[in-house]
């Protein structure tokens, strides 16, 4: 039987326990000038400690508020279709499980011999190789539950379309950081109402990974209203290293940077060759693209403020984001980008 599993425990000899204090601010951090450490000849007052941390507790606090946004999302989405599929129920005089025997159970033909032969590769690996004959019932049963697996979710479609289900829960308010764009390539209209500030390396594959997210929300979803600045923070040297890095770099110097850029992260290879052939598909002129990704070290300097301004507002892993300011990091769902995205808009309407 196909369900939304909710699990309850109660305890038969319940002991008694006295209320948790109310949560809040700890008294320490009312008082900025409390002194947290002292020594002979000195002391460390609260305000100094958080300075001394930077940008180190704001992240924490970003991470903490998505993640509990996240927690309580999936948490509205699974309660509010158990109360739907319950109403529909309800209204039809079923249980729940009737209901879901009907509409998910028993639309789902049983598997054939061949079909579970067929399936079978599918999760050998999984059955760690067993003989098809000595593992056809659990196969049997691994396709008849996906196959009611995807009905579910069709039938959860149907069903979110026929109650015209809204959810409206307020994305956190999250802080942001002052983040420096340079004079870096940037992508979008100079006035769109939102920058997106990314730091990334073309070697890291979540980088590669998450990209096409971002040709959407630039080119589709939010056109003319998103900029993108792209600012390098390459976490891997030698061979594969910079040279990607300074090619963009180099094409930027003809008026190509994006296109350079979109080669190398759409494309994944760095070798020589696949360099000198991005340039040339993209009509750099060869000579001053060579001799320009041959001296390194003049695109160094560059390159290292890009990086050292990553490492002062706290970028430890790419890629990472500042959308507006307000902290963004790794490959983060494309959701995650609407939902800042939607909440920025909306503060400038």
């Amino acid at each position: 039987m196909l369900l939304l599993a909710f699990a309850c425990t109660t305890d038969p000899q319940p002991t008694a326990v006295a209320p948790l204090p109310a949560m809040g601010t700890p008294a320490i951090a009312q008082d900025g000038d409390g002194v947290v450490a002292s020594w002979e000849g000195g002391q460390l007052t609260y305000d100094e400690l958080q300075g001394e941390l930077g940008n180190e507790l704001v992240l924490l606090e970003v991470e903490y508020l998505q993640n509990r946004y996240q927690v309580e999302s999936s948490a509205l989405h699974e309660v509010t279709m158990l109360k739907v599929l319950e109403t529909e129920a309800a209204s039809r005089s079923m249980s729940l499980e009737e209901l879901l025997k009907v509409e998910v159970e028993d639309q789902v033909a049983q598997p054939t011999e061949d079909e579970v032969k067929e399936y079978y590769p599918v999760v050998a690996r999984q059955l760690r190789g067993a003989p098809f004959d000595s593992v056809k019932d659990q196969v049997e049963i691994a396709l008849l539950n996906r196959r009611q697996g995807e009905r579910m979710q069709v039938y959860l479609e149907q069903i979110t379309a026929k109650y015209t289900i809204e959810k409206s829960l307020p994305y956190p308010d999250l802080p942001r950081l002052d983040v420096s764009e340079d004079d870096d390539p940037s992508r979008g209209p100079d006035d769109a109402p939102v920058t997106i500030v990314e730091f990334a390396d073309y070697n890291c594959g979540y980088c590669r990974k998450i990209y096409p997210t971002l040709v959407e929300l630039l080119e589709e979803d939010y056109e003319g209203k998103v900029r993108l600045v792209y600012r390098d923070y390459p976490l891997s040297g030698g061979n594969g290293g910079l040279e990607p890095t300074v090619a963009a770099n180099c094409a930027d110097q003809q008026g190509k940077y994006w296109e350079m850029h979109d080669a190398l992260m759409r494309k994944g290879n760095y070798s020589e060759t696949a360099l000198l052939a991005y340039a040339a598909e993209i009509g750099l002129e060869a000579e001053a693209f060579q001799a320009c990704a041959a001296n390194v070290d003049a695109a160094l300097p560059e390159i290292m403020n890009d990086f050292q301004h990553g490492r002062e507002v706290g970028v430890s892993g790419t890629p990472a984001f500042f959308v507006n300011g307000i902290p963004l990091s790794g490959a983060v769902p494309k959701e995650q980008f609407v939902a800042v995205i939607e909440k920025e808009l909306k503060k400038g309407t």
